[in-house]
């Protein structure tokens, strides 16, 4: 059965390795637009690095960026919803983070600008919207969608472990890497109470008349659990994360074979009548 909305990740999902879209993914979101089903790109990404998905041209682009912080439509401009996080929450994680995990820097995300904390960056970006200031200093400014904070002096459990004493129940943890050992880079992402890609899609398909058992979700990291483990079908790209074993089912091909587009298409190659005649062809050929 075909769904009536497609959900997909980016990074390690819909983009290849190298960020683009291949020729694939895009037919496969054309096509499912033509046929009347609801496309939307939930990622970790803030709006100022969707330009893969803006090139694709569409009339329309749902996004759920920063991991559930906000939702916007790319092709026209328009924000939706905003959750962010209250600035005293910052302070105070910023705080008492350092005191069990010396070294940690942070990085706060806002919809247009990114600003870092002293040594979260080797080298300042040559390209507008970077601010390297201190924490205090940061926090002025419009709403924060999400903190970034990274470590090179502890592995992942950790800091995951420190953030939760930290943070309690006042803020969301979630992260996109396969954890990392003492010295390598560690990066957890933090927003509001309740923020994660599954509770703004929910709220999304709400305003649609869709629930969960309409979407069909692809993913690959921790932070699409939530979202992998509330649509009705869930597609997890391999190889597949610890976290995410017993969800859904396994895309047969990767992010660098068009494992998204391919199996959107092949919803398609029975549909009598459909426009995609042809479509599956090509698609073998690339």
């Amino acid at each position: 059965m075909i769904p009536r909305l497609i959900a997909t990740d980016l990074d390690g999902t819909f983009l290849h390795p190298d960020g683009v879209v291949s020729q694939t993914n895009a037919r496969a979101v054309r096509a499912a637009l033509d046929e009347g089903v609801h496309v939307v790109f939930a990622t970790g990404r803030p709006p100022t690095w969707m330009q893969p998905i803006a090139d694709l041209g569409l009339p329309t682009a749902p996004v759920i960026g920063c991991n559930g912080a906000i939702r916007y439509d790319l092709a026209t401009g328009e924000v939706a919803e905003v959750v962010d996080i209250d600035p005293a929450l910052i302070a105070t994680l910023g705080q008492r983070v350092r005191e069990v995990l010396p070294g940690v820097t942070l990085g706060l995300q806002r919809g247009d600008s990114f600003g870092y904390e002293p040594g979260y960056l080797e080298s300042p970006p040559t390209v507008p919207g970077y601010r390297c200031a201190p924490l205090e200093d940061l926090l002025v400014g419009g709403p924060v969608l999400k903190v970034l904070v990274q470590s090179y002096r502890a592995p992942l459990d950790d800091v995951l472990t420190a953030l939760r004493e930290v943070a309690g129940e006042e803020l969301t943890l979630t992260w996109s890497t396969r954890g990392a050992d003492t010295g390598e880079r560690v990066l957890v992402e933090v927003g509001a109470r309740g923020v994660d890609k599954a509770a703004m899609l929910a709220r999304y398909c709400a305003t649609l008349g869709l629930d969960a058992g309409d979407v069909a979700a692809f993913g690959d990291m921790p932070n699409d659990l939530e979202m992998l483990s509330w649509a009705g079908r869930a597609y997890v790209m391999p190889p597949r994360h610890p976290l995410l074993a017993g969800i859904g089912r396994a895309v047969e091909r990767s992010c660098s074979e068009d494992g998204v587009g391919r199996t959107i298409l092949e919803w398609f190659n029975g549909v009598r009548g459909s426009t995609l005649t042809g479509v599956m062809d090509q698609a073998s050929l690339d």
